[in-house]
């Protein structure tokens, strides 16, 4: 039984030098959006583009001291019956940390909440840790 041949098409491929020139494009982007943004603009004092991604990678790096901050928290506020509710809400807020952290990475060059304010309070994990 003969039929015809079957012409397999190679699926189309990024080469070395279309990449490099997607990289490049991405990155003045990323560079320039920032100069977008109006110099009239209400930015808290302190707050820019660049406290943005360190508040990023410091929720990423250290959310973790959610949960021993929390767990302390409820136990000398309400006694040891408190302990799996401290560690409840810990764990909560390590959670929220890190998704928090990722999207200031993501999104620093942007102004986004009005003026690089933090989306959680305290603006760093340990702001109010008490040992």
């Amino acid at each position: 039984m003969q039929g015809k041949e079957i012409e397999v098409l190679t699926p189309t491929v990024y080469n070395e030098p279309m990449k490099a020139k997607l990289l490049g494009l991405l990155l003045i982007f990323a560079f320039l959006l920032p100069l977008g943004v109006r110099a009239d603009e209400d930015i808290p004092k302190g707050q820019n583009a660049l406290r943005k991604l360190g508040r990023g990678i410091a929720n990423v790096l250290f959310g973790i001291v959610e949960v021993p901050n929390q767990t302390t928290k409820a136990t000398s506020e309400h006694g040891g019956a408190a302990l799996p509710y401290g560690f409840g809400k810990g764990v909560c807020r390590w959670v929220a940390r890190e998704f928090v952290g990722a999207y200031d990475i993501v999104t620093f060059p942007v102004p986004f909440p009005k003026g690089y304010k933090p989306v959680m309070r305290p603006e760093f994990p340990n702001e109010d840790y008490e040992p």
